[in-house]
């Protein structure tokens, strides 16, 4: 059975997974300025901490979809250029071409997350760990 692929089509599908992000980034941004003050409470601090660790988590995940996105995007801009004046039996290589996808995403999603946990900082300004208002505290002590 012979493969045939329509190289301008894959690019096009490609630019469409690489616009997906890129047209949201700016929401996912702005979320990251944006924290609840409930006041300075044992209650309301836990309030802030739950609240923070949701918002960071939102943007993680918008983050490791546009790792997923760029690797699609890239991989299939790359068969398409390899495969464009190709026709046959490419199916098997067409299969090796695309079998790392899911590793490489994984790498570049964990390498993400590696350098967010060596740089997470809250948007609150000051690194005042001790302050009350739930940002930059330290999670390992009992809120008061």
């Amino acid at each position: 059975m012979a493969t045939k692929i329509d190289a301008n089509a894959v690019r096009g599908v490609a630019d469409n997974i690489l616009k997906i992000m890129a047209e949201h980034r700016a929401t996912f941004e702005a979320l990251k300025r944006h924290w609840p003050n409930a006041g300075k409470f044992p209650l309301a601090v836990w309030l802030e901490r739950v609240a923070d660790d949701r918002r960071n988590a939102v943007g993680a995940h918008a983050e490791h979809l546009e790792l997923a996105f760029f690797g699609m995007g890239a991989k299939l801009k790359t068969l398409a250029d390899k495969f464009q004046n190709t026709d046959g039996e490419n199916a098997t290589a067409i299969k090796n071409l695309l079998s790392g996808l899911e590793k490489e995403v994984s790498g570049m999603i964990s390498t993400s997350d590696q350098k967010t946990e060596e740089k997470q900082r809250n948007y609150s300004g000051k690194g005042t760990p001790s302050d009350g208002d739930g940002y930059n505290d330290n999670l390992s002590q009992e809120v008061r």
